[in-house]
């Protein structure tokens, strides 16, 4: 027999102190949870894109010379040399690179006064080789007759240079 409760007793209310604890605890957890998620995915996204960006490389355009073929100044006792080298022009977009083929004779013109000024032994060594390129670079960034604007070379690369 089930004994009932008679209406002398009291019935104890149910607390509402457990109810809070847990709200509370899963909220902080919740927050807790968007904090970590905040930190380490979009930060550390906001990280690696940034740094993805610095990494993407400029497109590089490559505009290849035809062969140069030049005497060299004489050496005091050496006999007659020459030079034959291919010089690659690095720019840093296509339409640099339709400016410089467009200006091609003025182009090869300022390189083969600079290759035929020079003696055998100023351009046999590396030393000799950066100067050259140094040089170039300077004479080929230089704005064409006609024009203000200079052209934006990155880089003179040699693919051939055979000195005889």
């Amino acid at each position: 027999m089930a004994i009932a409760p008679s209406e002398d007793q009291p019935v104890k209310p149910k607390s509402k102190k457990m109810l809070f604890i847990i709200i509370g605890v899963l909220l902080v957890l919740a927050l807790g949870g968007g904090a970590a998620y905040y930190f380490l995915v979009v930060k550390a996204g906001d990280k690696s894109s940034e740094s993805s960006k610095s990494k993407v490389p400029e497109i590089q355009v490559f505009v290849p010379l035809e062969i140069f073929t030049v005497n060299l100044r004489p050496e005091a006792s050496e006999p007659q040399q020459y030079l034959q080298t291919m010089i690659n022009l690095q720019v840093s977009s296509e339409e640099t690179a339709a400016a410089l083929k467009g200006r091609m004779p003025e182009l090869r013109n300022r390189i083969l006064f600079i290759l035929t000024n020079k003696k055998a032994s100023e351009i046999t060594s590396v030393d000799g080789k950066n100067a050259l390129i140094a040089e170039i670079t300077e004479q080929v960034q230089k704005p064409f007759s006609g024009s203000e604007a200079e052209q934006k070379i990155t880089g003179v690369y040699f693919t051939s240079f055979i000195i005889q």
